[in-house]
């Protein structure tokens, strides 16, 4: 199996995952496009320009060095779309609305390079529903990718697959995710919740009871 070489990655969504999950992947020196909605006052790209400078004030720092914030490059959805075929990898981070992301899916899917993987990072919600807003031609390079907060300090991530989801991509993903970024993966099956917030749910149930 060829090497999946990760040298720009989009996030899209500059809220409190995506900033952090664009931070984790400048840490390992990996080039970020973070995309957000166009700012409806002042320059377009504010949203993901303030976002960026917030990370700078996180504590814990999800920066390992505070300078490498400049390789997250700040987009809109308006006028860089264009961007994403430069992109190895595209993380969805967005809100955990299904209308939202399904939206945006098919607002990206003429961008999304021919050999590009796509990955959710919901939580919970269900990859192969949201599979379904993408052309056949992409639906083999889509999975989910679940990191947990904060993304820096948090050593698991689920990675889940589809029914049309190639195996190779789901390994050339687990091997960029814990030699590049030094995460543990588990594989989750797509239900809702996937295994560790089942788990937690659970857990904080019988606590309470």
């Amino acid at each position: 199996m060829s090497r999946f070489n990760v040298k720009k990655v989009a996030v899209l969504g500059a809220g409190v995952m995506g900033a952090q999950i664009a931070a984790h992947l400048v840490n390992v020196k990996v080039p970020v496009v973070l995309f957000d909605l166009p700012a409806r006052e002042g320059p377009k790209n504010g949203i993901v320009t303030r976002a960026v400078e917030g990370l700078k004030k996180l504590k814990p720092s999800p920066l390992g060095v505070q300078d490498d914030a400049a390789l997250i490059q700040p987009a809109n959805y308006e006028e860089h779309m264009a961007l994403l075929r430069e992109c190895d990898l595209v993380i969805e981070a967005i809100a955990e609305r299904m209308d939202w992301k399904l939206d945006l899916y098919s607002k990206i899917a003429p961008f999304v390079g021919a050999e590009t993987i796509v990955a959710s990072n919901t939580s919970g919600l269900s990859i192969t529903r949201l599979s379904e807003a993408l052309p056949e031609s992409i639906q083999p390079r889509f999975c989910g990718i679940h990191f947990f907060n904060p993304p820096r300090y948090m050593t698991l991530v689920e990675l889940i697959n589809t029914p049309t989801t190639a195996p190779a991509v789901l390994d050339q993903l687990e091997t960029f995710v814990t030699s590049g970024l030094g995460k543990g993966v588990v594989r989750a099956h797509d239900t809702p919740n996937f295994i560790a917030n089942r788990i937690g749910i659970a857990g904080m149930l019988s606590t309470m009871k």
